[in-house]
């Protein structure tokens, strides 16, 4: 039967209608894949230490890793300092020490080579002074530490027991609960999370030092093991009474919420920072290490392929310990760095001419700069962009401005700014040479070859003077701020704005004159890109 007009035009719409329903199903779910994926961090290789024997206890604080190590026979703690790239030993001394953990500057380890006689001492190594956390030997382990507060455990027959110490007051504190056995302590802030097995099961509990009290943060019949803490985060292992591999589970301490992060196979150690939870994890079959990002609630590899074990995470640092034949290992680790706009960009999927991508540095034009770019010079004049667009603060308006650097110049929009005037370039002539000094000419008449700028008490002649004529003048490169001088083997000018470089050698003469690389002198000071390499050819002459 054929259909009519209107019956054909009711399935058109029907049909629109399946259609956008579906567009509006898939879309929030594209759109948070793609939030996903985007970061305010990036990691980047920072550490691989020397090969150690049988390495254990791995921890960090800030740029300072410690771990326990084997190399030499008796157990023995060894560091490294990210800031200085340094691996040390921070007690030099003959003895056993085992088990370290870190605060800031200050590393404690159990000390002694006699587990039912041992100690907990520690060193601050920005000051050198020394400190002992437990003064009679015992059945010491398990030290954890954060500012001034140190907790442990201490065995007493077939139970361990919660001990803190403040390192500042030298108050110690019992936590033992009747004949609980706790286990794992760890510290953060006011803060001291342990596992305390009674009525058949491990459930966590949490002391606060500033009220004094202890409160149960998760109880349940399954096991609750393992945790660790840091600010408001609670991260732990969950053992279902009904057997099978663990659930990692990370716990908001201010609302109680849960969240499984993941489960179905079997996951080792943990560590924990405001930001990110690490784990073990054997879904593979060999020990590997996954991340958990909690701001972007996504999980990621960190290192795969190889047998890794006692991960750890600061502010700054993830790490872990790569186990080789033989007992063998080595801590390798990543620095968590702030995301830069001068990070390069992945290529577009599918090009578009209103924002052009850059092959020879990675990043991206597009909008209102790309159109002054294009129609002031483009390469030749401002060389390609080194970072994306970005906001910043103007120091001397404190108005918020967006600013995108290239090789030569920093581009500034100002949207309050007129509209012919909201675009501009820089000073960043005057900003790199503000800790120099260029003395003034006196005064002169004007000629063809020669003019003289009261405004800054500089002159401008000859073939600087007709580049910075023909190229946009003091709308574009701003004021002379010093005279002609040879500055690297080049004669060179500084303008506010721009430095002009002869280059008597250049394959023709468009090319003798060039702006200096301004924009990359900027970006290098600020970390934001490498320093060429120190010329040290002169000390092999």
């Amino acid at each position: 039967m054929r259909k009519t007009r209107r019956q054909r035009l009711q399935g058109v719409r029907r049909s629109l209608l399946i259609l956008l329903l579906l567009v509006s199903w898939l879309l929030p779910r594209f759109a948070t894949s793609v939030r996903a994926q985007s970061s305010d961090y990036r990691l980047e290789p920072a550490l691989t230490s020397s090969v150690g024997l049988q390495l254990s206890s791995l921890r960090a604080s800030g740029s300072l890793l410690v771990w326990e190590d084997r190399r030499n026979g008796a157990p023995d703690v060894y560091a490294y300092d990210l800031d200085d790239a340094r691996e040390f030993r921070p007690d030099r001394s003959p003895g056993a020490r085992s088990q370290p953990a870190v605060s800031g500057t200050r590393v404690i380890w159990v000390s002694g080579a006699d587990p039912s006689r041992a100690t907990i001492v520690g060193t601050d190594i920005a000051s050198g002074a020394t400190f002992t956390v437990t003064d009679q030997p015992g059945q010491v382990e398990q030290p954890a530490i954060d500012g001034t507060l140190v907790a442990w455990r201490e065995v007493r027959g077939d139970r361990g027991q919660i001990r803190v110490r403040d390192l500042q007051t030298g108050q110690r504190y019992d936590l033992a609960q009747g004949d609980a056995n706790q286990a794992n302590p760890a510290v953060s802030g006011q803060f001291v999370l342990w596992q305390e097995f009674r009525n058949g099961s491990w459930d966590l509990v949490l002391w606060d030092s500033q009220r004094g009290t202890v409160t149960p943060v998760v109880t349940s019949p399954d096991d609750e093991i393992d945790p660790v803490i840091a600010g408001d985060w609670i991260a732990f292992r969950r053992q279902a009474r009904s057997g099978g591999p663990p659930s990692l589970i990370l716990l908001d301490r201010r609302s109680g919420s849960e969240t499984i992060i993941t489960e179905g196979h079997f996951i080792g150690r943990i560590a924990l920072s405001q930001r990110f939870v690490v784990w073990e994890d054997w879904r593979s079959g060999l020990p590997e290490l996954y991340a958990y990002d909690i701001a972007l609630r996504t999980e990621f590899a960190l290192a795969r392929a190889q047998r890794v074990a006692w991960p750890t995470i600061s502010d700054r640092v993830v790490g872990w310990v790569t186990e080789l034949p033989g007992g063998r290992g080595r801590v390798q680790a990543l620095a968590i760095r702030q995301r830069l706009p001068s990070d390069p960009q992945e290529p577009p999927a599918v090009p578009s001419p209103d924002r052009v991508y850059f092959t020879q540095t990675k990043h991206f034009l597009s909008g209102g700069f790309k159109r002054f770019w294009q129609t002031h010079g483009g390469e030749r004049i401002f060389g390609y962009p080194l970072t994306e667009e970005f906001s910043t603060t103007d120091p001397t308006t404190g108005e918020q401005i967006i600013v995108q650097y290239f090789e030569r110049v920093r581009l500034e929009y100002r949207p309050n700014a007129p509209e012919d005037h909201r675009i501009t370039i820089g000073r960043l002539g005057a900003e790199l040479t503000a800790d120099r000094a260029f003395a003034p000419v006196p005064p002169f008449p004007d000629s063809t070859e020669r003019r003289y700028f009261p405004e800054t008490g500089h002159s401008l002649s000859y073939g600087f003077k007709e580049f910075w004529e023909k190229n946009g003048g003091v709308s574009v490169f701003g004021y002379p701020i010093s005279e002609e001088f040879t500055e690297n083997g080049r004669t060179v000018q500084y303008f506010e704005r721009a430095r002009f470089e002869y280059n008597p050698n250049a394959p023709d003469e468009d090319s003798r004159i060039t702006l200096g690389l301004l924009g990359r002198e900027a970006l290098q000071r600020m970390g934001w890109l490498p320093r060429p390499p120190i010329d040290t050819t002169m000390l092999t002459r």
